[in-house]
């Protein structure tokens, strides 16, 4: 199974092929790969496909069946029409996104240079190092200074691992990260929030 949702976000390198082109002969029909336009364009747009053997995909439709009638017939159309433009939309979308990452990483560097990174060459998050583990504990703070933030905990298979690590986006417009940034800091050095309703914060990293 490989997962190919994030092929299309290649920011400072080539595209890679997918990775059935590399099969050779009867070899291919072990592959089963999974896209999705949620990453490339909007991640509201919960459309994807499976491509492997047709009696893969066979089997996997009439195993789709017994959980749901169908998917959204207006989704699908608007993603069969946005594919045909995606030479189009593409660009646009990827030079977004390397301004909003750059916007991130400047805010960051400003507001709490002691963490550390890698500039990831595609995908949509930055993978933090906070040097310490205070993930979960920043997590919450985070909702009283208005900012949600993911742990790197909840990306682990076991209990407790990567709590050194903050998951952050950077799929929100460019003028958030500085307060975002700015707000994180204070999080991190306990100052106390103002946000009672944790539930509701301003911004959603």
């Amino acid at each position: 199974m490989v997962d190919e949702t994030l092929t299309d976000i290649a920011l400072d390198v080539p595209a890679p092929r997918p990775f059935a082109a590399a099969a050779a002969g009867g070899d291919s029909e072990q592959i089963v790969s999974v896209g999705s336009l949620s990453k490339s364009c909007w991640g509201g747009l919960r459309v994807g496909w499976v491509r492997a053997a047709s009696r893969v995909v066979t089997e996997l439709a009439r195993v789709r069946i017994t959980a749901d009638l169908s998917g959204s017939v207006l989704d699908q159309l608007v993603a069969v029409a946005l594919m045909d433009r995606l030479d189009v939309i593409l660009p646009k979308r990827l030079a977004e996104l390397r301004r909003r990452r750059d916007a991130l990483t400047s805010a960051l560097a400003r507001h709490v240079p002691e963490w550390r990174w890698t500039v990831p060459p595609g995908g949509l998050c930055l993978w933090i190092d906070l040097g310490r583990p205070a993930a979960s504990a920043l997590a919450a703070r985070g909702l009283r200074h208005g900012v949600r933030v993911e742990g790197g905990a909840r990306f682990g298979v076991d209990p407790g691992t990567h709590e050194h690590r903050l998951r952050l986006p950077f799929t929100l417009p460019e003028d958030v990260y500085e307060p975002a940034a700015e707000r994180l800091a204070a999080a991190l050095d306990g100052a106390p929030g103002r946000f009672t309703d944790p539930a509701l914060p301003d911004w959603v990293a």
